[in-house]
Order: C-alpha cells, then sequence, then structure tokens
C-alpha cells in the first residue's frame, strides 16, 4: 500500500489512474469540500517515483451545491495528460461533460461538445496528441431520449460522434486510430477508422440483461479484455458477480474469473499478465491472468471492510502494476468517510 493525500475534511475518492513512466503517474476523483454533501470538487494527484501529491485542478463552478467530477484518465506524454468527467449543480436539471487538460504547468478546463440536457463523460483513451477519444452517456428531457455519448480529440477541438450505443460507455481502448473499443452496460462497441458500431457481446448464463462491463484494455488487436459485474438471483434479491469477456480477433467470449462480486478496472502487460480489479466481500480484490488461467492475487486492506478498487493501469517499462480507489473509515456508529486508497505491485 503506497500512501496518498487526501483533500479536506470530508469524502476523497480516486476513480481514474494512468502512466507516462515508472516515475510519473496521474489518478484523478472527487473531494468534498465539505460545505453540503453535494460539493463535490475536482481532485488530481501526482507520483513522481517517491511520493503522490494533490496537484490543483479547476471546477466549473464552487457553490455548495455546485459539483465536479474527474472519472477518467489518459496520459500522451509528461506534458499532454487529459482527464474527464462532468459537473453540475444539485438544484439545477441536467451536468454538463467536464474536460480538463495538464500542459505540464497547470490543469486547464478544454470546451467539451454538451449538447444535450445532461451528459457525463467516464472514460477516456488516446492514440496519440491529436486522436483522443472520451466517452460516457446523454439524456435528454424533452424530447426525451439516451444513450451512448462519445467525443473525439482531433488535435484542435472535441467534437461529437455519432454512435450506435443505447447504454452510458464506461470504457475504452485505443489501438490504433482504425481499432478503438468502447464497452458499457451489455454492449461492446468498435471504431474502425469510418464509424462506430456494435459487436455482439456474450450473455452471462446467470443474469438475463443485468450486468455491466466497466473497462476494457488491450495486449494487442487479438487480445482484448472487458470487465465488470452481473447481477445474479438469490433468495433476498440479487447479488453481484464478476464478469470478465475476451476478445480473440473474431468474436468476443466469456472469460471466466477467479471470484469476486465486481470488477471495476483492467490493465494489461502482455498476453501472460492481465490484472483486474474490484471488491469482493468489501475488500479489495485483484486477479491476474497468466495466459491460461485467472487466478486471485493478495492485496492489502485498511481495517477489514470497505475497500474498493476503482480503476488500474501498468507500466510497461518496469511491470509495476497500480491499483486506485478509496477505503472508508467509520467516523461514528452509521456514519464512515471515504480516503483515498493506492497500492502497486512492482515488476509484476
Amino acid at each position: 500500500m503506497i500512501s496518498s493525500p487526501n483533500q479536506g475534511t470530508s469524502n476523497n475518492q480516486l476513480l481514474g489512474v494512468a502512466p507516462i513512466s515508472s516515475s510519473d503517474l496521474w489518478s484523478v476523483g472527487y473531494y468534498n469540500a465539505g460545505l453540503t454533501a453535494n460539493s463535490l470538487r475536482t481532485l488530481a494527484e501526482h507520483w513522481d517515483g517517491s511520493g503522490w501529491s494533490v496537484v490543483s485542478t479547476p471546477n466549473v463552478a464552487t457553490g455548495a451545491a455546485d459539483y465536479n467530477w474527474l472519472r477518467g484518465i489518459a496520459a500522451v506524454s509528461s506534458d499532454n495528460v487529459w482527464a474527464v468527467g462532468y459537473s453540475g449543480n444539485a438544484n439545477v436539471l441536467g451536468d454538463q461533460s467536464l474536460i480538463e487538460h495538464w500542459d505540464g504547468t497547470q490543469w486547464k478546463i478544454v470546451s467539451s461538445p454538451n449538447r444535450y440536457t445532461s451528459q457525463h463523460l467516464y472514460g477516456i483513451a488516446a492514440v496519440s496528441a491529436s486522436d483522443i477519444w472520451a466517452v460516457g452517456q446523454y439524456f435528454n428531457y424533452n424530447p426525451s431520449s439516451y444513450g451512448a455519448l462519445i467525443a473525439h480529440w482531433n488535435g484542435t477541438t472535441w467534437k461529437k460522434v455519432s454512435n450506435p450505443g443505447t447504454y452510458p460507455l464506461y470504457g475504452v481502448t485505443a489501438l490504433a486510430g482504425n481499432n478503438v473499443w468502447a464497452v458499457g452496460g451489455s454492449q461492446l462497441l468498435h471504431w474502425d477508422g469510418t464509424a462506430w458500431s456494435v459487436v455482439p457481446s456474450p450473455q452471462p448464463p446467470c443474469c438475463g440483461n443485468g450486468y455491466d462491463l466497466r473497462a476494457v484494455a488491450a495486449v494487442s488487436a487479438s487480445n482484448i479484455w472487458a470487465v465488470g459485474y452481473a447481477q445474479i438471483a438469490s433468495g433476498e434479491g440479487y447479488i453481484y458477480g464478476p464478469l470478465i469477456e475476451h476478445w480473440d480477433g473474431s468474436s468476443w467470449q466469456l472469460g471466466g474469473s477467479a471470484g469476486g462480486d465486481s470488477l471495476y478496472g483492467v490493465t494489461a502487460l502482455s498476453a501472460t499478465g492481465v490484472w483486474a480489479v474490484g471488491v469482493s466481500g468489501g475488500l479489495s480484490f485483484v486477479e491476474k491472468w497468466d495466459g491460461t488461467q485467472w487466478t486471485r492475487q493478495s492485496s492489502p486492506n485498511v481495517g477489514t471492510s470497505n475497500n474498493t478498487f476503482e480503476a488500474a493501469t501498468a507500466v510497461p517499462s518496469t511491470g509495476d502494476v497500480w491499483a486506485v480507489g478509496e477505503y472508508y473509515q467509520p467516523t461514528s456508529s452509521y456514519q464512515y468517510l471515504s480516503q483515498t486508497l493506492v497500492e502497486r505491485c512492482q515488476a509484476c
């Protein structure tokens, strides 16, 4: 476990992480400014090889009812890092997508395509400095419509890109300008350089349509992993179980799992080194694909419950794997305070 800072005296969570090198990583999320339960502010933390520190990030508005989240992050270089999320006000209908950029000196808000009543961005991936994709969801209230939101950076501006997605998109991985995958809900979407299309997704036998893909990572064009969770009927309603799917270059197939409740992040070092993270029984959960099977890996926890990994990333040059998320500290019999959680497996 690696010590990570928290902002203020209220809740903090880390929701995305991206590397440039073993001594240059970024993680993003939010913290509560302590004004109200809704007063959330953007949070960015940087690893310099010896420790994590908070780096100032802008917010759209900072009133008591204003909230600002960063949910996903992608790094092109040390002076070119992008983060996405959304902002809004608890008293106003509709949220706006939020995009921020690090230029090597400071974080700045960059204009994003907000054309709906409400829109959120959850994931981001870069092919190059002039070819970046962000994914999420949109809602329109009059007339009523909703679906997947996809935006593209061409080096100058962010533009909305038409797509056939009907569910929120949470994860995206970009292998080339004509090979990008996005996942969310029960859908898998592919960009071939010209258009986005839906690719058939295998349905877990347990759950009908009650499953949700949350992250995706690629080893190569014919070796891609998507993870999430499925709702499983039980005597008391529903419980959650892990969901892993694999692309072999021709089709998506169910990929097995070593257990857990829900998987929120996945990262790949090689064909024999794929890591999925999430939560199991209230504790952080990590499993590794070794080319043959998934096996659970040990991970430390703070206390005995309420630890969750939200995202993972790998540093190919060193083989380091990082996971970020949150743990909850009890502040009274019925109240808990979330704090940042960061862990690293060196030379994995």
